[in-house]
């Protein structure tokens, strides 16, 4: 049906209806319905009743008209106007969505060239549900040389509102006669792409399409209703299209709000009030009134400054994601001086400056695309002013002017800020207002009232900005432990339980009065003395002749392990027998003995050992002999080495080991001068309270977190195994004080977000065709002592685990029924070869559903069933039944493998090794694992609680032992002295900084520097404070441009020391054995070489120039570096060298040369990595990374060198590496 009557002087060049019957001939394509209801009264009262409309669904449906010819109707160049037309309802369309209404050319006929838009009118998807007007054409450069010219409204409209008049008009060759409408209503907009031309467009025969382009594309298919499409061969006035739309409740649209400075009401005196509103519909343009969302965050500061917003937290206190546009303001009430006054700004991001009520200065938006290396090099930024701080990184730095009165009192001064969006990490950057000074030399931050503003230099600028970041901290943690606390009467309620459940279930008593630990440690020592004293006397055949035997041949399978059920590494368990029930040794009777039949059989699926070489006859008959004479098992004595106590360790030894134990660092000289000095009966427990409840040592435990749960994020692209970085979460849990079991629950539930740190993080695992079959091993061995690593691809050979116990834990964290991936099977051919039979099975069939499943109530203890309910919230979450049944009181594992990790960790062996894989393996004190674990239970899974337990003890105050614990079998382990242990690569890097007072120099752990990747995309680590900050610098592409030379200077340390930042898998067991990099990186690694030098400004040469006498300095140093006072040895060796030179070791001010900085160069990023000026530029950055930082000019050079030898010689002693 026809629409409202057009003029004969406006007559279209066509017009389509979409009636009954079309006067225009029209070819439809796709899934198009006629008929349909169009724009109608009452809600468009001058329109017709019936008017029939039709409906395009999309995915290429459209209508073609044939283009008649050359010189149709259809043409238009330069000097041509073109107004298009239509009203539209749009069904769907997605942001950024480019849905064309009417176009000629670029259909990708064969017949043109594939750049030939002659003209079209588009609606394109915007933020916040919303569509905008575009006009689209291209223009010819030559022979195969197109541009593309492209106009978007400023003008939007609500998708979801029904019927809408759109129109567009244009005079080819004069870009600025475009003019665009929505419900009669005129929009200006902006040319983009290749922006505006005078140039004639692509004018060609190409047919016209409706509704499509691109072949059908459906990315670029309109999803709706349309009708009265028209075309006109002139330009219509506003009067004309405005009487085209006639609606009852007017126009709909969404028209650009019109600048105006936020009324905030009263603000605080003396304060800069910072705000947060989350969820902008775009990151590009400025919200509508009615789309400024609520409140979300706000604080206050003390200048126009800002390093960062504060983080998100979700109701649990995980950290999440800001729901990213966002719209920060800034704003104060501030004392101007009169007059013309010039302002400053610096942003990333769109943003604006108001200075009461009038808009003095805007930036531009953040730039979405994200390049991949391509990038020229940007060009080191220039001060405003002489001496003045630099802008960040791809900052923008723009100026305005505002007049300010004379007896003004205050003006409020608002800045406004987008940040995140598209394609964009959510942060700012670093955000300033500042204001000219009245000289016009320089400029100063912004305070609030009448405070005097902060000179914008780094000196100035550089310990407010450290105080905000502080501030913010705290604020974080507030946040944090509020969303934590509604979470509390859940936990409460837990560990209730959990102490009922261990006054149910009581462990061993202590044997005797005194420290529990060392009652039961001693109980075993005194009865193994007492089994020497009556021992019978030679046992020598036996040990020497048929237990080596049995270790070769048997217990691999059958003695750490427990296959088909049974174990041989005792006689009462091979009296027993396995599954079969079958004795294996039947003492006075070889022929009835199971070992010796499988021993002589030549079945080949029968015979033992399954593998290898059979036994040699000689062997067999040795056995067959022991059997025959009652299979006598008489246990060997005991070396009294291993039962001898070692003597206490005297005070400085205690106090390293402690400092080191718990906190990761040595003490400061102060503070072992303080304990060495302290002579009461009680300081070595007061110390370790201190120490336990010091903050630092929640850094300390990261590194074992981070290796046990296979933490691994990666900086550029994600490899095999990469995760998020759920280190922040961990870090938060400990700072927090989280129990171990509401810790892990939620690490186990993953949920924040992944990129910013959530536990969410633990959750990926990146290029595995399985990943919660990953996390379910990575669990399984780090809570429950159960290895799941063969189980990924069959049945385990030498455990009895299967895949599919593996895979019922994976369809529990994935919440579904799951199946084995073809690429983590193995191949069906494997078993039809012939020969013995396989280790290797497979009890799962292909392509066999697995169901979310608990298949660990045998080893675990606890079952799945009506008990878990009453630990869960949502009994129908297998995930969170997952986390209850691992964190469950009633789960003999989880307290036991943690507590047995934490005593390894003090003590240089587990009670059963290796602590990752219990199955089949003894405990070498089952009593005080049981107790240390009910202590854990039942004082709410704190960690704390257990290390006082074994650091007060007698026997972690024991001199170390030489004998190598962990290797050693369970029944001769009996700490009568902790194990020896040298330090951790964390603790050695640590070390090395606190004792030399340099703090890690590092670059942040990252490759994008402006925001312009998202975190998913590409990571940021932060720059690191601690050892365990770091990751791996792997450098797949093999650049010099991605290299972090500072940050390689660390990690060359910490992996000669045996740690991998690549942790595709979990580690368990760090490489511990010494090797030729250890020494050699220690004497003359770069990081020590800077380390050791008396450079400017560090605290060496402070010492040094500061020195009373060489004998003080001596001594200071090494407190600083071993932790104790220097013995007369080292005394005589030391100091005829500090002595010589040391009173005119200093230069006399007149003469010192202050050392010239090099001159600061371009920042490479992963935006510019390609160019070879960044390579050059990493060379560069590089060759002053091994120069080393210059040395202080107060100290003359040849007894300053003395002074870093005694530095060096004291870090490479082999006492610095090994905890006392």
């Amino acid at each position: 049906m026809m629409g409202p009557v057009i003029g004969a002087d406006v007559l279209p060049v066509d017009r389509w209806d979409f009636g009954s019957e079309e006067a225009l001939p029209l070819t439809p394509r796709g899934d198009i319905v006629r008929d349909q209801a169009g724009p109608r009264p009452p809600e468009f009262p001058n329109l017709e009743a019936d008017n029939m409309a039709v409906e395009l669904k999309g995915n290429g449906a459209r209508f073609e008209i044939q283009d008649p010819g050359p010189q149709s109707r259809f043409d238009f160049t330069n000097g041509d106007a073109i107004t298009l037309e239509a009203w539209i309802k749009v069904g769907a369309l997605r942001t950024g969505q480019p849905a064309y209404i009417i176009g000629k050319g670029r259909t990708l006929s064969p017949r043109f060239s594939k750049d030939n838009q002659n003209w079209s009118l588009r609606v394109v998807g915007a933020a916040g549900g919303q569509a905008q007007l575009s006009f689209l054409f291209t223009s010819s450069a030559g022979a195969g040389v197109f541009h593309w010219h492209r106009w978007t409204s400023e003008a939007a409209f609500r998708i979801a509102t029904g019927w809408h008049h759109v129109a567009l008009a244009y005079e080819f060759g004069k870009p600025e006669t475009i003019r665009g409408w929505i419900d009669g209503v005129p929009s200006g907009g902006a040319w983009d792409a290749d922006g505006p031309t005078s140039d004639p467009p692509v004018n060609d025969d190409d047919d016209v399409w409706i509704g499509s382009s691109m072949k059908g594309s459906a990315g670029n298919s309109f999803t709706g209703w349309l009708d009265m499409v028209a075309v006109h061969h002139q330009l219509l006035p506003d009067k004309e299209i405005a009487s085209r739309f006639q609606r009852k409740d007017g126009p709909q649209i969404v028209a650009p709000a019109k600048p105006e400075m936020p009324s905030l009401g009263p603000l605080e005196k003396g304060k800069v009030m910072m705000q947060l509103s989350e969820g902008l519909a775009a990151f590009n343009r400025w919200p509508a009134a009615d789309e400024v969302p609520v409140v979300s965050e706000h604080w206050t500061s003390e200048a126009m400054l800002l390093p960062r917003i504060p983080l998100r937290y979700d109701d649990w206190g995980i950290r999440s994601a800001w729901k990213a546009p966002l719209l920060l303001r800034l704003a104060t009430d501030v004392q101007l001086p009169a007059g013309s006054r010039r302002f400053l700004i610096r942003t990333r991001a769109l943003a604006r400056l108001w200075v009461d009520g009038e808009l003095i200065a805007e930036t531009q938006p953040a730039d979405a695309s994200s390049p991949n290396g391509h990038d020229p090099v940007t060009p080191l930024a220039e001060p405003p002013l002489p001496g003045l701080r630099v802008k960040d990184y791809h900052h923008q730095e723009v100026f305005g002017t505002a007049k300010v009165p004379a007896q003004k009192g205050t003006s409020r001064v608002v800045l406004e800020v987008i940040v995140g969006g598209k394609n964009q990490r959510t942060e700012t950057g670093e955000v300033c207002v500042a204001i000219e000074t009245q000289d016009g030399k320089s400029f100063s931050i912004l305070r609030a009232g009448s405070e005097p503003g902060l000179p914008l230099t780094d000196a100035a600028v550089a310990p407010v900005l450290a105080g905000m970041e502080k501030a913010l901290s705290e604020r974080d943690d507030a946040n944090r432990r509020a969303a934590a606390r509604s979470r509390d009467a859940v936990w409460k309620k837990r560990h209730d339980f959990a102490r009922e459940w261990v006054a149910k279930h009581p462990a061993p008593a202590p044997p005797k009065s005194g420290h529990p630990v060392d009652a039961f440690l001693d109980a075993k020592i005194e009865a193994a003395l007492a089994a020497n004293a009556s021992s019978s006397g030679d046992t020598g055949a036996f040990q020497k002749e048929i237990l080596p035997i049995l270790q070769e041949a048997c217990f691999r399978c059958h003695g750490e392990k427990v296959k088909g059920g049974l174990k041989l590494n005792s006689l009462a368990a091979a009296l027993r027998g396995g599954d079969s029930e079958i004795p294996s040794i039947v003492p006075g009777d070889p022929a009835a003995s199971e070992l010796m039949v499988r021993l002589k059989t030549e079945d080949e699926d029968q015979v033992m050992p399954p593998s290898g070489d059979r036994l040699k006859p000689e062997q067999v008959a040795k056995l067959e002999t022991w059997i025959r004479n009652g299979a006598v098992w008489p246990a060997a004595p005991v070396d009294a080495a291993l039962l001898t106590k070692t003597p206490t360790i005297r005070d400085e030894a205690f106090l390293r080991r402690l400092y080191l134990d718990l906190i990761g660092l040595p003490p400061s000289a102060a503070e072992a001068r303080a304990f060495l000095s302290d002579t009461s009966a009680d300081k070595r427990t007061r110390l370790i309270d201190r120490l336990l409840a010091n903050e630092r040592r929640v850094e300390h435990q990261m590194a074992d977190w981070l290796d046990l749960l296979a933490e691994n994020p990666t900086l550029i692209n994600a490899s095999l195994n990469s995760t998020g970085p759920f280190r922040w979460f961990l870090l938060d849990a400990l700072r927090d004080g989280k129990a171990l079991d509401r810790m892990v629950t939620e690490l186990l539930m993953m949920r924040g977000d992944a990129g910013y740190g959530g536990s969410a993080g633990f959750a990926i695992a990146a290029e595995n065709d399985s990943p919660f079959a990953a996390k379910g091993h990575i669990i399984a061995s780090a809570f429950l002592g159960i290895e799941l690593q063969c189980a990924r691809c069959h049945d385990s050979p030498y455990h009895s685990t299967t895949q599919r116990d593996l895979y019922s834990l994976a369809a529990m964290l994935s919440r579904k029924t799951v199946t084995v991936p073809a690429t983590s099977r193995v191949p069906a051919g494997f078993f039809e070869r012939k020969g013995r039979e396989s280790l290797i099975k497979v009890t799962l069939k292909p392509d066999e559903p697995v169901t979310p499943d608990w298949p660990f109530a045998a080893a675990a203890g606890v079952k799945d069933g009506a008990a878990i309910d009453r630990l869960v919230e949502d009994p129908k979450d297998t995930r969170e039944r997952f986390a209850a049944l691992v964190t469950s009181p009633e789960n003999r594992r989880f307290a036991r493998v943690f507590v047995n990790r934490t005593w390894k960790r003090l003590m240089g062996a587990g009670f059963v090794e290796p602590a990752h894989d219990w199955e089949g393996r003894d405990v070498s004190h089952p009593e005080l694992l049981d107790w240390l674990a009910a202590e854990f239970i039942s004082h709410d899974y704190n960690p704390a609680h257990l290390v006082r337990l074994i650091t007060t003890s007698a026997a972690y105050q024991r001199e170390a032992a030489e004998v190598p614990l962990a290797a050693l079998p369970a029944g001769e382990r009996f700490f009568s002295a902790p194990g020896r242990r040298r330090l951790t690569a964390e603790e050695v890097v640590d070390s090395l900084h606190a004792a030399t007072g340099k703090a890690i120099d590092s670059e942040e752990l990252t490759f994008v520097h402006d925001g312009r990747h998202p975190l998913e995309r590409r990571q940021t680590l932060g720059v690191p404070r601690r050892a365990w900050m770091f990751a791996s610098l792997n450098n797949e592409r093999d650049r010099p441009s991605l290299a972090l030379p500072h940050a390689q200077t660390a990690v060359d340390v910490l992996e000669a020391f045996g740690w991998n930042g690549s942790r595709q898998m979990p580690i368990f067991e760090r490489a511990t054995d010494p090797n030729l990099l250890q020494p050699g990186i220690l004497a003359n690694g770069t990081l020590v070489q800077s380390l050791i030098r008396a450079s400017w400004h560090s605290e060496l040469a402070d010492l040094a120039a500061s020195a009373k006498s060489p004998e003080t300095l001596l001594e200071e140093m090494f407190l600083r570096v071993l932790s104790r006072q220097p013995r007369a040895a080292e005394r005589a060796a030391f100091l005829p060298a500090l002595r010589e030179g040391f009173d005119t070791r200093l230069v006399s001010a007149a003469d010192q040369v202050t050392p010239k900085l090099p001159d600061p160069l371009p920042l490479v990023t992963w935006l510019n990595h390609v160019s070879p000026e960044a390579n050059s530029i990493q060379i560069e950055v590089q060759n002053r990374v091994q120069q080393g930082p210059p040395a202080d000019p107060r100290l003359r050079p040849e007894w300053r060198e003395v002074f870093e030898d005694l530095v060096w010689s004291l870090i490479n002693d082999r006492e610095f590496v090994w905890i006392p």
